[in-house]
């Protein structure tokens, strides 16, 4: 500070530093989440992952789906008419008033938006920030976000890894996330935690496959508001030696479809007809109850069961992942993203949660603690550099 006579960067030279290091940011990243493990601040035992919505800089009025083109191109069609009705009641239609003239350009720029949309396959389409989408956020309405991913070390909180997704469902993220926990940081055999949004089959399939434990919430099973708790689906346990179902009466449900059919049905027929409950179990018109079971079906009951096993070890997913979104969001001020495009919002996303990862690295070993660990990575390089025959920097110190 004193060298530079107190001389501060602009904001702009901040921000033209940001925009122009993108890689290099989320390097920074990932290189003091090594340091982190190095210092024994991760352990790679306990890892939580969760995603929250992060707002976009890009308006929702700036946001265009195929119905509100539709709908935009419909009342535009419609002024112009009521203008060239008007124009030919007053016999002045050897002139185009300014309002038709902006009215056709904006015909025109919406149509535009109608063929991106038809080439691109996409649902919607933003003006400002081409990557952002209609997202619903907690507070029960919808805007113009990202879904960013964390995955959060059990021992001491740190983020060791984080992705930024453009779509608003977490199913098929969780997998995603454990593959780069294993790739970046070499970990293997960890318990990952989530709630019931990663709750999908092929994502758990795949991380049984990575040897992964998971222990993820079960979502609500799909019965009729009317339907007595001892009927719901859950009641139906199935037997794998037998290939059966056992209903909540203790009769056995069969299924006249291979196993290795996608969609299987088990019905009993005859004991549904003889059931004295049948009226309280199903109301389908063909008087029997049909239980479903799908490729699927295999792991959620094994995920069911680790979840059901483990579920004080659950209860700490909260407080491990979801406090440092908290944290960047309200104490960090990251509740919006400045920049624009998927790209730099992951190189926005990086800086925020480096931020967290150093707050908490200070809270833990201290500054001076950190400031020791850094001496020690920092003093072999300058004993090679010293010892490879820098004349400058050796007159430099002798001087000194």
């Amino acid at each position: 500070m004193w060298l530079m006579e107190s001389l501060k960067p602009d904001y702009k030279t901040i921000s033209e530093f940001r925009r122009l290091n993108v890689r290099p940011l989320q390097k920074l990243f990932r290189e003091f989440v090594k340091l982190c493990k190095e210092w024994e601040l991760v352990e790679g035992e306990v890892i939580a992952n969760d995603g929250t919505k992060i707002k976009a800089s890009n308006n929702k009025k700036n946001n265009y789906t195929k119905k509100k083109i539709e709908d935009r191109l419909g009342q535009i069609e419609k002024k112009i008419e009521n203008y060239l009705t008007k124009m030919e009641e007053a016999d002045k239609a050897e002139e185009s008033p300014a309002e038709i003239e902006e009215l056709k350009k904006r015909k025109e720029k919406y149509e535009g938006y109608k063929k991106e949309l038809e080439k691109s396959g996409e649902n919607e389409i933003s003006t400002v920030d081409p990557d952002a989408r209609l997202m619903g956020n907690n507070r029960g309405g919808v805007e113009m976000a990202y879904n960013v991913q964390s995955a959060v070390d059990g021992k001491h909180d740190i983020i060791i890894e984080y992705d930024v997704s453009m779509n608003p469902s977490d199913q098929h993220q969780m997998s995603r996330m454990a593959k780069k926990v294993m790739r970046k940081l070499k970990f293997r055999r960890f318990i990952m935690l989530a709630d019931k949004g990663y709750y999908n089959g092929d994502d758990l399939l795949k991380l049984k496959k990575f040897k992964i434990k998971a222990i993820v919430s079960k979502q609500k099973p799909s019965n009729r508001k009317d339907l007595p708790e001892e009927f719901h689906s859950d009641k139906f346990i199935y037997d794998e030696k037998t290939d059966t179902y056992i209903c909540p009466m203790g009769q056995t449900l069969s299924s006249p479809n291979a196993k290795t059919a996608k969609r299987r049905a088990f019905t009993n027929k005859a004991a549904c007809a003889d059931c004295p409950h049948r009226d309280k179990c199903t109301t389908a018109k063909t008087g029997f109850r049909m239980v479903t079971r799908n490729p699927y079906s295999k792991i959620y009951e094994e995920t069911d069961k680790c979840f059901s096993d483990n579920k004080e070890l659950y209860k700490r997913r909260q407080e491990i992942v979801e406090h440092p979104f908290g944290t960047v969001k309200h104490f960090m001020h990251g509740s919006y993203f400045l920049l624009r495009t998927r790209r730099k919002v992951c190189a926005e996303v990086a800086l925020l949660f480096l931020g967290y990862n150093l707050k908490r690295a200070v809270n833990l070993l201290g500054f001076q603690g950190i400031m020791a660990r850094l001496d020690a990575l920092l003093l072999p390089f300058f004993a090679h550099f010293l010892n490879s025959g820098c004349f400058h920097l050796n007159l430099c110190l002798e001087t000194a």
